[in-house]
């Protein structure tokens, strides 16, 4: 929320002094020099171990800002910066891979090589981490090799107790480690995108009133910038957060129209993204900018509700599944097992002995109720 402060204040500052003048005036530069400053961070980045490829979108984003002339804060994050960051647990991770870098470099290039992170830069940016795609690897590579070495360890110890040959007892702890620093890695590359799809479940659900705010404020005749500012200091939650990017642009000089389109970019809520074309637009072309918000807030809000309505429809059918699976199967199940167990004679053989009933209430039943439980998180209408 330091965005939110540092808004909140620049606010108040505008408030005494509204002649006061934005940043980002353009200014000309040498090409030449341009070219001299790239080519030289190009080799400082090489010199860091780092690929080419990974630099070149942050350096193609240099080249424009200098070309351009904008004041804007830009900082180059390298792994060695996670060493400063607040967190403990991520200057823990980070003093691992920097004190294995040299064993741990082929791992992270091999992560590198994986076709999730073609698009992981977007999916940190569009999550808000705080991270460069170099830092974000090197936390994954940290957190996959701590998880092998655990894992292999904790495989190795438990197998001990069944007395198998030593030679196989490794081999299956070493293999099964495998699939579970695999399994880390995977999930390491998905969190930035579950992050990103989540802050846009949290704006969307913000969205209606936030909309309703921003009509009510253009009616009252304040203009769109200034309405922005009043939602992005508002208690709206992220949305006040990705509306403070946007205003922190706008301060850097981009303009209001193109810093709407990055906002509309990066946030994972449809919801949002359509009202911000409808706004860009109405800029373009002109329009009564107080109508389409009311109008978008109750396009929002019935989405919201049919997807309720659909939740619960489908909650009713599911309850009947869920107590079926609870209650009465284990019921079933008991009642069985204790006729197969008894003295009397059966005329038809039921195959469940105490093995069999063992696995089904404790590995079979369990795994079952946590995917629905899992099932109902997920479905649940979010926005």
């Amino acid at each position: 929320m330091g965005n939110l402060d540092t808004l909140k204040k620049k606010i108040g500052e505008e408030k005494k002094d509204p002649g006061k003048k934005k940043a980002g005036e353009t200014e000309s530069v040498d090409m030449d020099q341009v070219e001299k400053i790239v080519s030289k961070m190009k080799q400082k980045y090489a010199k860091s171990g780092l690929e080419f490829e990974e630099v070149k979108g942050k350096l193609g984003e240099i080249r424009n800002i200098i070309t351009e002339g904008r004041q804007k804060e830009l900082e180059v994050q390298t792994i060695e910066d996670l060493l400063d960051f607040k967190q403990p647990m991520i200057r823990r991770l980070g003093k691992v891979y920097l004190a294995f870098k040299n064993p741990l470099r082929p791992i992270m290039k091999m992560i590198m090589g994986l076709p999730q992170v073609k698009r992981l830069d977007y999916w940190i940016y569009s999550a808000n981490m705080k991270f460069s795609l170099q830092q974000y690897i090197a936390i994954t590579t940290s957190i996959s090799i701590i998880v092998f070495f655990l894992s292999f360890v904790a495989i190795w110890l438990f197998l001990l107790i069944f007395g198998i040959d030593l030679a196989l007892q490794t081999l299956v702890s070493f293999l099964t480690a495998i699939m579970i620093f695999a399994f880390a890695i995977i999930i390491c590359l998905l969190v930035p995108r579950s992050n990103a799809v989540a802050r846009g479940d949290a704006i969307s659900g913000e969205l209606p009133f936030a909309l309703r705010h921003m009509a009510t404020e253009l009616k009252s005749g304040i203009g769109l910038y200034r309405t922005i500012q009043a939602v992005a200091v508002a208690d709206y939650g992220i949305l006040s957060e990705e509306f403070a990017r946007t205003i922190n642009e706008v301060e850097e000089g981009t303009e209001t129209k193109e810093a709407l389109s990055h906002l509309a970019a990066r946030t994972q809520s449809k919801a949002l993204r359509n009202a911000l074309m409808h706004i860009i637009r109405a800029m373009k072309t002109g329009g009564n900018l107080s109508d389409i918000m009311n109008q978008i807030a109750r396009e929002v809000s019935f989405d919201l509700q049919q997807k309720i309505r659909d939740f619960a429809e489908r909650m009713n059918f599911f309850g009947v599944i869920f107590i079926f699976i609870a209650i009465v199967a284990p019921v079933m199940v008991s009642v069985l097992g204790s006729i197969k167990n008894s003295p009397l004679p059966l005329p038809i053989n039921i195959p469940l002995d105490i093995l069999t009933m063992s696995i089904i209430y404790l590995v079979a039943m369990p795994l079952i109720l946590v995917y629905m439980v899992v099932y109902i998180k997920m479905t649940q209408p979010k926005a």
